[in-house]
């Protein structure tokens, strides 16, 4: 059931030709990055992620979007709960953004892009990351699709305004109070991963996993909230109808 549901999602997003802007951003800035050569590859990392982060944010939204929930109460109706219904819309765009950090990853190291061979090590750190920037993204998206904020125009302004924060986490601390250095933990941590890539040779093995796993958590945490959410809001719409 949840593979046919992912198939149809994804299908029905490929004919509405929206998804064309926030992949040509992905993709494009990642070739345009490595244009020259040679490079660096963790400070590399930091760079792509980012982009993967946005273009993600991007993604999730313009999928969410893409029939304005034309088609939501037969699809899940069709699947039988809501909460398969938006679990399978997730999982349907993270599987985009999956493929997309792999892209990310793998193209310099085909390409030899950067200034020395890449350690398994390297590779394996370089593709979670990504995976975990990519899922903020669409973590973060889900909040300001049109089901939850119709003014598109306001909710896409939002979503940049905390997009630059998330960004931006790591140089808010700099001049502020060093009690505040909790700040870009509590943001999405986009901050620290990217903090994380650039220093990674001074990181300890149990540091990055760390912070790669609270990274994942804080995304899966957004994932839950917005799960609980859309499904309370499903079921009260429901209600005053039959009402």
């Amino acid at each position: 059931m949840m593979g046919s549901l992912i198939r149809y999602l994804l299908a029905s997003y490929t004919r509405s030709y929206r998804y064309f802007a926030p992949i040509a951003f992905m993709l494009i800035s990642v070739v345009f990055l490595y244009s020259y050569r040679p490079n660096p590859i963790m400070d590399s990392f930091a760079v792509t992620a980012a982009f993967l982060f946005v273009g993600s944010a991007w993604l999730g939204l313009n999928f969410h979007n893409h029939d304005q929930g034309r088609q939501t109460t037969l699809l899940i109706v069709h699947s039988g709960k809501a909460l398969r219904f938006y679990a399978a819309q997730y999982m349907t765009v993270s599987l985009l953004s999956i493929l997309f950090s792999a892209f990310a990853v793998f193209y310099p190291v085909m390409f030899g892009m950067f200034d020395k061979p890449i350690a398994f090590s390297e590779l394996a750190f370089g593709y979670v990351g990504h995976v975990a920037m990519s899922l903020l993204g669409i973590s973060l998206s889900v909040f300001f699709q049109f089901s939850f904020m119709e003014n598109q125009g306001r909710a896409a302004g939002l979503l940049f305004i905390v997009i630059i924060v998330s960004l931006a986490g790591r140089s808010i601390v700099q001049f502020e109070h060093a009690y505040w250095g909790i700040i870009p933990y509590l943001l999405p941590p986009v901050s620290v991963m990217m903090d994380l890539f650039m220093h990674a040779d001074e990181r300890s093995p149990a540091v990055k996993l760390l912070t790669i796993a609270y990274s994942f958590i804080y995304g899966f945490i957004l994932l839950a909230v917005y799960l609980w959410m859309a499904s309370r809001k499903d079921a009260a719409s429901m209600i005053r109808k039959v009402g």
